[in-house]
């Protein structure tokens, strides 16, 4: 079962502002199926949230980049990258090694089969009970690893912010138990349909 542990570290006293993170990734992840367990976890977090201000700022972050990034996303990543377009927040700091005295808060995001062959997999985050700050830290750095690891899901992921915003705003409301389960099918489908069109446009 692939997992991805995510240790949030206390904050430098020279820097409060950053929130440093280390992840590590137990076993194999297809890269096809990023996507779709980010996009599970952004659901599942934003029910979870509730309608507060860091579920606001955390939608707001995702979608103020995501319009930037969505006339980008046939350009040469390369170039993306090195204008720096893919980094979601400037407070997010990667730590390599963490000190054990350092961790505040360990989150561990399980991927788990169901089903047949066929199905999709889904996601189990541990603790379940978690202050709304590591949800929204949670969410930003398991996209940033996948942006880091992974141009497919780099190119993906704004049409996917956005096809969330349009759920969100025309469907049901984030912090609903239908939005939780039904906007990351919206979200593969919409990216699906953007990717075929603008295919058969180039």
């Amino acid at each position: 079962m692939p997992s991805f542990i995510l240790q949030f570290l206390l904050p430098a006293p020279d820097r409060p502002q950053r929130t440093p993170v280390a992840i590590r990734a137990e076993g194999e992840l297809p890269e096809y199926a990023q996507i779709w367990i980010w996009d599970m976890l952004y659901a599942r977090q934003l029910y979870a949230m509730a309608e507060g201000p860091l579920a606001a700022e955390l939608r707001e972050t995702l979608e103020i980049w995501a319009v930037n990034m969505s006339s980008k996303v046939f350009q040469p990543r390369d170039h993306v990258r090195s204008k720096g377009h893919l980094q979601l927040s400037d407070d997010l700091e990667w730590v390599v090694d963490a000190d054990a005295e350092q961790v505040a808060q360990s989150v561990r995001v399980e991927v788990e089969g169901r089903g047949g062959a066929g199905d999709l997999p889904r996601i189990r985050v541990s603790p379940d009970i978690l202050p709304n700050e590591t949800r929204f830290w949670l969410v930003l750095a398991l996209a940033q690893y996948f942006i880091d690891e992974n141009d497919l899901f780099a190119r993906e992921l704004p049409i996917h912010v956005l096809a969330f915003r349009k759920y969100h705003a025309d469907i049901h409301r984030p912090d609903t138990p239908e939005a939780a389960e039904e906007a990351p099918f919206y979200a593969i489908q919409k990216a699906l349909e953007y990717f075929q069109s603008a295919g058969h446009a180039r």
